[in-house]
């Protein structure tokens, strides 16, 4: 694994993670957000929000303008999921630190909360995935209750299959599907089954869609100009988890599908730290299932996964 400091972008000074087959950026003057991820040399699957359409005032901030201003960046992002959902502004530096595995980036303090949020890259050798260890402490005097819900925003123009969830008790429902306001299940980018739940970002159609699920097989695959991005994570069916039991979420703008993971919710005491463990992968592949077709689909992603 090799480290380098550089200019990237718009984002100025970020870190370069390599192990010679793929390669991901991050940024340190602001958030931390992995800006990029791909195989060296090749397109980068995540989306970055170079024109910064994507802001948000936090009006309660007593902050300096700039630090007042949430902004996505783009590419992926740790954040708290609780009630009310706040977004707190990301835009100051970033400190970075280096292990024997892996790279770890913490950025201030999370204000008036006092959560201190942190991630940690690990890549190994030869390896075309990583391993992303999410992290939040909480350092006030009070016992918090959250979750952790790291997203990651993919460029437009590609198709997400989210496995059901297949596992049954006799008499019991086996299966949650939530939708944000606006979301249409007749919509045309969405075709549900009973086995997989496939949606295709097409920039023109600007419709909202948000859509949660109990996604218990704990994986998303987001398929991009020959290009398959797989999100693995653990869920646990005896946990509660935020956002109507969602244990992942899909969010389409006309720029970028965003996929996120979400930890259970967790009464966090003054003191302690949660955890929530990504593993990202990447695989070449340039045939696409139907969309429509179930058989297909299995068929490709037995071929993706082995």
């Amino acid at each position: 694994m090799e480290i380098q400091e550089l200019e990237y972008e718009d984002f100025g000074r970020c870190i370069r993670i390599t192990n010679e087959i793929l390669d991901c950026v991050v940024s340190i003057e602001t958030g931390p957000r992995i800006l990029r991820f791909g195989f060296i040399h090749e397109q980068n699957i995540f989306y970055n929000d170079l024109d910064h359409k994507y802001t948000s005032l936090d009006e309660k901030s007593t902050m300096p303008a700039k630090n007042s201003v949430y902004q996505l960046y783009g590419g992926h992002r740790l954040q708290i999921c609780q009630t009310p959902q706040v977004d707190f502004p990301d835009n100051a530096p970033v400190v970075y630190s280096t292990q024997s595995e892996g790279v770890t980036f913490t950025p201030p303090k999370l204000k008036p909360e006092e959560i201190q949020l942190s991630f940690e890259i690990i890549m190994g050798e030869k390896a075309t995935d990583i391993m992303i260890v999410h992290s939040a402490k909480n350092c006030s005097r009070e016992t918090m209750v959250f979750a952790l819900f790291p997203s990651t925003m993919l460029a437009g123009g590609g198709m997400a299959v989210i496995p059901q969830n297949l596992q049954a008790q006799e008499g019991r429902p086996n299966r949650t599907i939530n939708l944000w306001p606006g979301t249409d299940l007749k919509d045309q980018r969405i075709s549900c089954g009973s086995r997989f739940l496939v949606i295709r970002h097409e920039s023109e159609n600007q419709a909202p869609l948000r859509i949660g699920t109990n996604n218990l097989p704990g994986w998303i695959a987001y398929a991009l100009n020959g290009i398959v991005l797989v999100k693995r994570f653990v869920s646990n069916p005896q946990a509660a988890y935020p956002d109507s039991g969602s244990t992942c979420e899909i969010h389409l703008t006309e720029d970028f599908a965003e996929l996120s993971s979400l930890s259970p919710l967790y009464q966090v005491k003054p003191g302690e730290t949660i955890k929530h463990v990504e593993n990202l992968s990447l695989y070449r592949m340039d045939r696409l299932p139907a969309f429509q077709n179930e058989d297909e689909i299995e068929k490709w992603m037995k071929e993706l996964l082995g």
